[in-house]
């Protein structure tokens, strides 16, 4: 399996974002609520607050070259004319303005790419190493397992609304690579005793703010149990996940702070055997060929070249595979970019290979393998000329920046700004006083968020913003010693800070001293050994006694501009991190407004009664707006809005009964005139907010929890349970005629909830997705599928709540 296969509902995701876009720009539909929708299609808006970034998923690290140079072909037609490695490997287009968007994600489909999932609290894209099937030290090639794994989640309808993003990644290195570390799910490649291929499982690993190392979860399952794991995670995360602090509600909280790791276990376990009580399919794993160009006759003439800086080239840059004959190399990128024309140029000299060449690396570089060794000389004399890094120190490419406030909305500082002027500083000082290092890792972030992964870096940076004299001025906080040594994930150690503007010269002055230590050193092997042989203690001082100092404003203006910039440095376009928009951001939006109203009536004592009918108008619509969300629905006129709450809210007692007349009022569209409801109207808005106040982390109300529990604990004693496919008079009715994913998999939750264990459910779903995704979906959470019978375009489906 070279590439995973794109979800089939991709047309209308496509099609449905389109409206929202419509809807958006037309001022129907909230800001808030359009970004929720937007980042889960992964389209950012970017910092100029006029243009987006669109993040293209590159399952598994993988891009062919058509699909390459037909990206690139985008960026020249709708953006920057470049293409931006990321550091989850996968491909940013920038600057598309906001009638391109829809065009080139119908564009991406044309070429097999997808940036549904490049956002939001999603599934995001799964990694691995860059040389997986091609490293002779790696234990198997995880490459096809990922990508069936990738393949079935990207069909779920419930791996587009988790309470925040996961992130899994494969390693096939054992424990050499960091990467199985950091993800919500690592899977790291592992042979038991009878030499069978799985993998050693981690769980709850991540960087960001707070970074925290994944701990074990198994010591091995087999290949054909990764669905299951995930599956098992995927319903724990959806069931005990914290929806409302974004900033303590990825999955690594849960594990460590939330339930504790043994407990935490413990609950996966009970969910792990449900899963594989459902008999799920196994993956459809199928292998990557990695052998053919191994001796193959390929109509190209390899060329000879016996310059010095083809040699160096090949020590810096080329690698034997494990395949005979055959190399993989690194084209360092500049800033994680590669023009547009290289890209297309590549594409036209790599297709005598095949198709199976390319990689990207968490490194922000490319890589290309299954070369042949007689055509290094082919591919040198290509590749120099682009806009890339060969001719440059290994170094070069191991300095890693995110574009932070270049880009970013939750960028403090441009560490690719920074990164520039350190390539600078080096071209002009390291060359003829010493010779850089390339066995070192260097990661810059423009915030503490991490996503350069400065904590697992030999030497780490992130921005961070002091005051001199009344005047803002951007630095970074210095950190070290983070990486792999001996099995172990350190987290880097924070030492000390930098102003940004020396922040060339700091990185340049470490670089030296790290290097003559090491030249004079015989027992020195790597960056980690010289910081525990004084390294630490050195570059701690070098902060304090040499960057620390900062001149006044009249004395030397060029610390209180960062790099790059031609205006003093503020937080003025600082916007908020996008990713993380979710249905409490949603929620939120209509809970500020009634509190905002509330306050307004508590503080005018006799408001005009066109004001008073606008104030409490705004406090019924919203407050029976705001958490329909929870139930899975999107209201679409405002009668809808009145009758759903209804349902859900007053028919189950949820809300005081003592509203109904009022909510009543409102059904029938009598709602016109409220001045005379003024107490009830108020009394609602003051219990709808409580409410909300009260409802957990889980989007569950008081006494729901419970309920779960004890329905959950019947579940196996249970009379009622018929044969399966034995067809019974439902309890209940559901018509989703319409409804799309996940929204209909929301609404079949609300149902089930509120049914007893052993009742029917029978729901109407549209041919297409929605069947495809919502019996599934069904069954993962622990309840039966009685039956599914087809009526035209539509199914009627029954469930028996478990």
């Amino acid at each position: 399996m070279m590439h995973y296969a794109l979800p089939p509902s991709l047309d209308d995701d496509i099609v449905r974002f389109e409206q929202d876009f419509a809807e958006f720009r037309g001022g129907r539909l909230h800001k808030t609520a359009f970004t929720a929708k937007r980042v889960k299609m992964g389209v950012y808006l970017e910092r100029d607050r006029s243009s987006y970034m669109c993040r293209i998923r590159c399952s598994g690290n993988i891009i062919t070259p058509k699909q390459l140079a037909g990206v690139a072909s985008l960026a020249k037609i709708y953006g920057k004319g470049q293409i931006c490695v990321t550091t989850r490997a996968e491909v940013q287009l920038h600057r598309i303005e906001e009638q391109d968007v829809i065009p080139v994600l119908r564009k991406l489909k044309e070429i097999g790419l997808s940036c549904k999932g490049g956002g939001g609290n999603t599934v995001r894209n799964i990694i691995a190493n860059y040389d997986s099937g091609v490293s002779s030290k790696e234990v198997f090639d995880v490459q096809p397992c990922l990508q069936a794994l990738a393949e079935r989640l990207l069909r779920e309808s419930d791996s587009w609304d988790l309470p925040r993003k996961m992130k899994i990644g494969f390693c096939s290195l054992t424990e050499e690579d960091s990467l199985g570390f950091v993800q919500d799910i690592g899977f790291i490649a592992h042979l038991n005793a009878d030499g069978k291929e799985g993998f050693r499982v981690y769980i709850g690993g991540g960087l960001g703010a707070h970074p925290k190392v994944g701990v074990q979860l198994h010591e091995f399952i087999p290949q054909e149990e990764v669905y299951n794991v995930v599956r098992a995670v995927k319903n724990m995360f959806h069931l005990y996940g914290n929806r409302r602090n974004k900033h303590r509600n990825r999955l690594k909280f849960l594990l460590h702070d939330d339930l504790g790791p043994s407990a935490f276990r413990t609950y996966y376990r009970q969910e792990l055997n449900k899963v594989l009580e459902m008999g799920y399919p196994k993956l459809d794993v199928l292998p990557l060929d990695n052998e053919k160009n191994v001796g193959r006759d390929i109509p190209l003439e390899p060329e000879k070249e016996d310059s010095d800086d083809f040699r160096t080239w090949k020590k810096r840059h080329v690698v034997n595979q494990r395949q005979k004959g055959l190399c993989r190399i690194r084209l360092s990128l500049f800033l994680g970019n590669l023009q547009g024309d290289d890209c297309i140029a590549l594409e036209k000299f790599s297709r005598p290979f095949g198709e199976n060449i390319l990689r990207f690396g968490t490194d922000q570089n490319m890589y290309l393998v299954n070369i042949p060794e007689k055509y290094l000389a082919n591919v040198y004399k290509e590749i120099v000329g682009y806009s890339a890094l060969s001719d440059k120190p290994m170094l070069y490419g191991n300095l890693v920046s995110c574009s932070g406030s270049q880009g970013c909305q939750a960028g403090l500082t441009a560490p690719k700004a920074v990164t520039e002027a350190t390539f600078k500083y080096l071209d002009t000082v390291a060359a003829a006083d010493f010779c850089p290092p390339n066995d070192i890792m260097i990661r810059i972030s423009g915030c503490p968020n991490s996503c350069s992964n400065h904590w697992i870096a030999d030497l780490g940076f992130y921005g961070k913003v002091r005051r001199v004299e009344g005047h803002m001025i951007p630095t970074y906080n210095v950190l070290g010693n983070g990486g792999m040594f001996g099995g172990i994930l350190r987290i880097a150690e924070k030492i000390g800070w930098v102003h940004a503007y020396d922040l060339p010269r700091f990185i340049t002055e470490v670089m030296r001293r790290y290097a003559n230590f090491k030249e004079q050193s015989e027992t020195i092997v790597d960056f980690h050994d010289y910081w525990r042989s004084g390294g630490r203690d050195i570059i701690s001082e070098l902060c304090t006694s040499g960057y620390n100092d900062i001149p006044s404003f009249a004395e030397d203006k060029n610390y209180y501009f960062d790099h790059g910039a031609d205006e003093l440095f503020s937080l003025k376009n600082l916007g908020h991190e996008e990713c993380s928009a979710g249905i409490y951001d949603i929620i939120n939006v209509d809970d500020k407004l009634v509190r905002k109203n509330l306050m307004q009536l508590a503080v005018e004592k006799h408001p005009t009664d066109e004001n008073l009918e606008t104030l409490l108008q705004g406090i019924l619509f919203h407050g029976a707006r705001m958490l329909l969300v929870t139930r899975g629905e999107e209201a679409k006129t405002e009668a809808d809005v009145y009758t759903l709450f209804t349902r859900h809210f007053l028919d189950t007692g949820l809300i005081a009964e003592a509203h109904r007349p009022l909510l009543l009022s409102a059904c029938q569209g009598k709602s016109d005139s409220l001045c005379e409801q003024k107490e009830q109207v108020i009394a609602f808005g003051e219990d709808i907010t409580t409410l909300y106040k009260n409802m957990d982390d889980t989007m569950r109300f008081p006494g729901e929890r419970e309920n779960m529990m004890v329905q959950a604990a019947k579940k196996h004693d249970d009379p009622l349970t018929p044969p399966l496919g034995q067809r019974r008079r439902p309890n209940k009715f559901k018509d989703l005629s319409g409804v799309q994913c996940p929204l209909n998999f929301a609404q079949v939750k609300v149902q089930l909830f509120a049914m007893s264990p052993g009742e029917v459910l029978e729901v109407i779903l549209d041919d297409g997705t929605p069947i495809e995704n919502v019996p599934e979906s069904v069954k993962s959470e622990g309840h039966t599928i009685l039956c599914q019978e087809k009526t035209g375009e539509q199914w009627s489906v029954l469930i028996q709540k478990s």
